[in-house]
């Protein structure tokens, strides 16, 4: 069983008894796999020997989506399949992320560079990211890098008293969004802005009860939750399974079903229609941890072209091309006149170098011509969903989920609603996507 740690701090024990010895801590959101025992204790493995917790400080991790993870040995072989004969298909270093798909035994199932791969479980620090909350820098000028390690990257700095969302805690390492980034900050320097924080209550105890091996247990905030925990999804959570259509279905509705549900609610749409929308679109992932945990988007040339292409046109076909039947095809570009073409469509890491490319042309051009973030909806959409510039909708949607979510309701207009609503979903795929892509996603 995958369990996280809901307790500030909680003791390992050599034994499953309050009264053994202290052996180590475990600190908030920190996962591990552990094995079930009498009187609510567990075992996992801890080091090169076994651990004991209190259950009661344990939550089940059930949306895989909020797993982060990071390499805890110098060296660390990423395989095709979960076993140490299968080909290595590449090596990461101390404090590179890890995308977990799933637990398999002694090996975890990852995303690396797009594909389904494996590596060892025990050289990879897990943690289930919280509700996050707000934080003040205290230090006159704060690192922040690329990994939870001092010897990691350095992405940029902080300056004091500026405000982070902090979306998680690894160790002595506040996992914040930086830039639009994932970036990793030293704890001792953010301290909670509790004026910010004001509806994420917590109550903290400031004794430790004999039945209670945690130390300052904080209750989980209930409020403006997200996830289907609700009164319309009365625990209803998803076991992250199967093939990698149906764990992103289970994924995106776990993290995101409660705020989908009330927005289905309003609109009179089936949640599953909202949910499929955004699996059919990105996989339900508006983020993407093997680029940076920047944003997810989608250049397309030809709407380059529109923007800006035709006013420079010697200087657009120095460096992008497209299939003029079928603009949406055969899209390919080139940095340098003297570089081969190159595709780039369906890998990130490409899609951001095109587009940053682009931005140095033209920065207003290039936002109206990418699709963004889980709903994969167009910059040149921005009034529709109600930003008033296409810069202000990319900013937003780097922020995060909710603000995906909600455009993507804004762009639903009447036709669609009533497509949804009829689960004429190749009608519906042609107003979303256009007629040339609605049997893809109809499909």
């Amino acid at each position: 069983m995958l369990d996280a740690v809901s307790a500030n701090l909680l003791n390992v024990r050599s034994l499953p008894s309050t009264s053994s010895t202290v052996v180590g801590q475990l600190t908030r959101g920190m996962v591990i796999v552990t094995t079930p025992l009498q009187h609510n204790w567990v075992q996992f493995r801890f080091g090169s020997t076994f651990g004991f917790v209190s259950g009661s400080y344990l939550q089940k991790v059930h949306d895989l989506s909020r797993l982060t993870g990071s390499v805890n040995t110098d060296l660390l072989n990423i395989r095709q399949a979960p076993s140490t004969s299968a080909s290595v298909l590449a090596t990461v270093a101390l404090g590179a992320s890890i995308k977990t798909l799933a637990v398999a035994g002694d090996w975890l199932e990852i995303e690396f560079n797009g594909h389904q791969a494996y590596t060892f479980a025990k050289h990879v620090d897990l943690v289930y990211a919280d509700n996050g909350y707000y934080a003040n820098v205290t230090a006159n000028a704060l690192n922040v890098r690329s990994a939870p390690n001092k010897n990691a990257s350095i992405f940029g700095q902080l300056a004091a008293n500026s405000l982070v969302w902090v979306e998680g805690k690894q160790q002595n390492w506040c996992q914040i969004r930086f830039n639009g980034n994932r970036g990793y900050a030293a704890s001792t320097y953010l301290q909670a802005a509790p004026e910010i924080n004001d509806t994420h209550l917590s109550k903290e105890q400031d004794h430790q009860d004999p039945r209670d091996d945690s130390l300052t247990h904080h209750l989980a905030p209930s409020s403006n939750r997200l996830e289907p925990s609700d009164q319309l999804t009365p625990d209803l959570i998803l076991t992250v399974a199967g093939s990698k259509e149906q764990r992103a279905v289970a994924a995106t509705w776990n993290r995101w079903g409660g705020l989908l549900t009330s927005l289905c609610v309003e609109k009179d749409i089936d949640v599953a229609c909202a949910v499929a929308v955004l699996c059919v679109e990105s996989r339900g992932k508006g983020f993407e941890q093997n680029n940076a945990d920047r944003m997810i988007i989608r250049f397309e040339n030809h709407k380059f072209w529109r923007y800006w292409g035709k006013h420079h046109p010697q200087q657009y076909r120095q460096h992008f091309s497209y299939n003029p039947k079928k603009v949406w095809t055969e899209h390919q570009w080139r940095m340098s006149p003297s570089d081969p073409w190159q595709s780039f469509h369906g890998v990130q890491a490409k899609e951001w170098q095109v587009f940053e490319f682009a931005r140095s042309l033209d920065e207003d051009a290039a936002m109206l011509s990418i699709s963004m973030g889980a709903p994969q909806i167009m910059g040149f959409h921005y009034e529709r969903i109600g930003y008033q510039s296409v810069v202000e909708m990319f900013d937003a949607f780097c922020q995060g989920i909710p603000a995906h979510i909600h455009g993507l309701f804004e762009f639903f207009d009447t036709n669609m609603h009533q497509h949804l609503r009829d689960h004429s979903f190749e009608n519906f795929a042609a107003l979303y996507n256009g007629s040339g892509q609605k049997r893809y996603m109809a499909a």
